[in-house]
């Protein structure tokens, strides 16, 4: 009897040892939850490629979450997409580009949740350092409570989870009003003032800054992606023969190359080569002597000066047909194509051609050769770019 206990407790202090070394070799230094705004945006691209290209850029070692947050106030508004785990930078990236933005900004729901999410044991927190990375874009907060009140639920729910959380807020192509918003809410959690950004540029640069722990980033920062694009790295990606080389290499967001390609720099059949960065790879996508749009932000096309072929989507199907003819992108299209419909049928529009300007947004009933009026489509074109949506359909 006497040995059976001396056996049991050698189990039980080696399980004892085994299960404290674990604790301590899983428990990561920094963990970083990216909260995102995934409510109705024309332009969440830009967030996703950040927040891909802020996961990219820190350790393999810390411990990367997503979570998004919005919808409606009254239901579930905020889901966490990817749970903490170390290695998952481009899993960040990939569940980011997944989602499809709808609903309204419902920022105080998500970062109740993001708190609450480190209030449990287990996936470990950070040793060192605990963070919430927010980008608003939507919109701050759709849901309408004061700032006491923001600051009351927020500290109960951080005092609840029991671990200090440095909270850092990017507001990306935010309105004044929703400036004033995020700020209130920023210092209602602690938070330094919000980074505000207008570019896609500005919010990768911005969101790589935020999200490296302070006492890291002199030492953690990767050289950016962008840094390391060189003929030779784009001949091993996509080789194209022994006598042809890359020139005029131009890259964007940390993401999309833009390359020329020939047997002699300067000749005018040059070859246009399109990649993107895929994990820690440059991945070839399409070449030509001219190329479709693709994934690739209008934006980024504008800063390379180069045209792109985009191939019409129909964003919405059926009697209230809607189709983006130029890159404008759906939320958008759908938006001005409901407002002019509207307008037409409150008796807000002038003349046969139905004409109506709103804000940036020209609309009409045009004229078009070879084709009677009641065959041509309404249209709506946007004076900042030139760029069309088409509501309805020809009748052929």
């Amino acid at each position: 009897m006497k040995r059976w206990w001396v056996a049991a407790g050698a189990v039980v202090l080696v399980l004892g040892l085994v299960t404290g070394g674990l604790w301590v070799f899983l428990t990561p230094d920094h963990r970083t939850t990216f909260l995102i705004d995934a409510s109705e945006s024309s332009d969440f691209r830009e967030v996703a490629d950040a927040v891909g290209a802020a996961a990219s850029n820190m350790s393999a070692d810390d411990s990367l979450a997503l979570r998004r947050f919005g919808g409606a106030c009254d239901s579930a508004n905020t889901s966490e997409l990817v749970t903490p785990g170390t290695g998952q930078a481009a899993k960040i990236g990939e569940a980011a580009r997944a989602i499809t933005p709808s609903g309204k900004a419902t920022l105080l729901s998500g970062i109740l949740a993001a708190i609450d999410d480190f209030a449990r044991t287990y996936p470990f927190r950070g040793d060192e350092t605990n963070r919430i990375v927010v980008v608003a874009r939507g919109g701050a907060d759709a849901c309408g409570k004061s700032a006491d009140e923001v600051r009351t639920i927020i500290n109960e729910h951080t005092s609840r989870a029991g671990v200090k959380i440095d909270f850092r807020f990017v507001g990306h192509r935010l309105t004044p009003e929703q400036v004033k918003v995020l700020n209130d809410i920023a210092a209602a959690s602690g938070a330094q003032q919000p980074r505000l950004t207008k570019t896609s540029d500005e919010l990768v640069t911005t969101m790589k800054e935020v999200s490296v722990p302070a006492d890291l980033v002199a030492k953690e920062v990767k050289t950016a992606p962008c840094d390391g694009v060189t003929p030779e790295t784009l001949a091993a990606a996509h080789p194209l023969g022994a006598d042809v080389r890359y020139f005029d290499i131009k890259c964007r967001q940390d993401r999309f190359v833009l390359a020329m390609a020939n047997t002699t720099a300067g000749q005018s059949d040059n070859l246009l080569v399109l990649f993107e960065l895929q994990g820690e790879a440059w991945k070839y996508q399409t070449s030509g002597t001219s190329l479709p749009c693709g994934s690739v932000p209008q934006e980024v096309w504008k800063q390379w000066e180069m045209p792109c072929e985009f191939d019409p989507v129909v964003c919405r199907d059926g009697d209230r047909k809607v189709t983006d003819l130029d890159g404008v992108g759906c939320p958008a299209a759908i938006d001005i194509a409901d407002r002019y419909t509207a307008a037409i049928d409150g008796g807000q529009v002038e003349g046969q051609g139905l004409f109506w300007n709103s804000g940036e947004w020209s609309c009409a009933w045009p004229y078009e050769d070879g084709l009677a009026h009641a065959q041509v489509p309404l249209k709506c074109r946007r004076t900042t770019d030139r760029k069309v949506v088409q509501i309805g359909d020809y009748q052929r």
